[in-house]
């Protein structure tokens, strides 16, 4: 089964999925740090056996989801499904950034099998139903238990915005957690009964894969990446850091090097030698790795230009391999330019 998140994820590499997995044959042990919607590990041929996978993350919240989709797929559909309304869009973001706190990844840190159905289920659905990054700095905020616009006055003009400025998002990119959801045959009929197999079947894959929250440098160790049982015995780590030149506000650390470039860096250390590895960016962004024996791959390898005011990120895109990869073939990236 060709597995997909259920959620809108910008800079998601499924479309490239397939020639990461060339460029890694089959690894014993695979690790995603920077796993986001985890389009490579779900893009996975299928194998048999065992094998270690661990996916990480910062974002406490994102990490909570994977987790309940593991071991509690019906409550968090149950939690999930709603229509798209207004209301109940700005209520959950609000609930979930209340509670977007240093406690959270510490809570998911300490206990790798926490998690919250409900608190997963909502996430999905203020993913599903707005458009673009919904967790930025917004005015909006629960007060003694009311939904309120922290800004003094509401805004009067320009025909009335108000209140309404921030709806979200009705067209494809907002049609609720649904929206592309596969049909999976007559026991999967309404809406809940579909949402809630599509999340099984991604229970089922993701029941062996390690979820951790965290520092990328975490997953990064040999106690991690060492190879498991069955597969030709590789260890592979994809490695899709914040671009530095996306604007991210996570693509710094403290105001100094972006994580890019520590990344980059690990990348030619003692640490990471032996190991398949294939790191994101853009443009030239890594191409000091070229001096080291990598490869680097051109094409479109994610979703496009997704919400950035630059219509030619796509093509912007570069994967780099490490000297131990599998050197792709060119034409398996939609008209891209191998170089090495």
């Amino acid at each position: 089964m060709n597995y997909a998140a259920p959620f809108p994820y910008f800079g998601g590499k499924r479309r490239a999925a397939h020639l990461i997995w060339q460029a890694f044959g089959d690894p014993s042990g695979y690790v995603e740090p920077f796993a986001g919607s985890a389009a490579v590990l779900l893009a996975r041929p299928a194998f048999t056996g065992r094998r270690v996978e661990t996916i990480n993350d910062a974002d406490g919240w994102l990490v909570n989801t994977w987790r309940a989709i593991q071991h509690d797929p019906a409550s968090v559909a149950s939690h999930a499904l709603g229509p798209v309304s207004e209301i109940d869009y700005h209520a959950r973001l609000a609930w979930l950034q209340e509670r977007r706190t240093p406690e959270l990844p510490a809570w998911l840190e300490g206990d790798p099998e926490a998690f919250d159905a409900k608190a997963a289920g909502w996430w999905l659905y203020v993913l599903s139903c707005g458009i673009g990054d919904p967790f930025g700095p917004g005015p909006w905020r629960v007060i003694e238990g009311a939904l309120t616009d922290t800004r003094k006055l509401p805004h009067l003009g320009d025909a009335g915005k108000g209140i309404n400025r921030e709806l979200p998002h009705l067209g494809d990119a907002g049609q609720g957690i649904n929206r592309k959801l596969p049909h999976l045959g007559d026991a999967g009929k309404g809406d809940l009964g579909r949402l809630s197999a599509y999340l099984q079947a991604l229970a089922d894959r993701l029941r062996r894969v390690r979820i951790t929250c965290g520092d990328w440098r975490r997953v990064c160790t040999p106690s991690v990446t060492r190879a498991g049982c069955g597969g030709d015995g590789g260890r592979a780590i994809f490695l899709d850091p914040p671009y530095a030149t996306s604007g991210d506000l996570y693509a710094h650390k403290d105001g100094h090097q972006t994580v890019a470039a520590e990344v980059r860096d690990w990348c030619t250390s003692r640490e990471a030698q032996g190991l398949l590895l294939a790191l994101c960016g853009y443009d030239d962004e890594h191409n000091d790795l070229l001096n080291a024996g990598w490869s680097v791959i051109k094409g479109k390898s994610g979703s496009g230009a997704g919400y950035s005011t630059r219509s030619d990120n796509g093509r912007r895109e570069r994967i780099w391999l490490s000297p131990e990869c599998h050197i792709a073939q060119p034409d398996l990236f939609g008209c891209v330019e191998a170089e090495g």
